[in-house]
């Protein structure tokens, strides 16, 4: 019996070492899509504002600014 309870506190200190590490990795995780996400958005509103650079050149407001100043 002694045995049995020395045994299943064992597995019990394995179980909650493995789980404070997994619990670790998916904060690990949730860093690394936080970074990418951020990666992300940043190449999105990038494009965003080349696109509208680009559209705002085409229909020639900026030769408008420069005349106006």
């Amino acid at each position: 019996m002694n045995e049995k309870l020395n045994h299943m506190q064992l597995q019990l200190d394995k179980h909650t070492s493995q789980r404070g590490k997994l619990f670790s990795k998916i904060d690990d995780t949730n860093l690394c899509i936080q970074k990418i996400n951020t990666s992300l958005l940043q190449i999105k509103w990038g494009v965003f504002g080349a696109f509208a650079w680009y559209i705002i050149g085409q229909v020639g407001i900026i030769e408008a600014m420069r005349l106006a100043v």
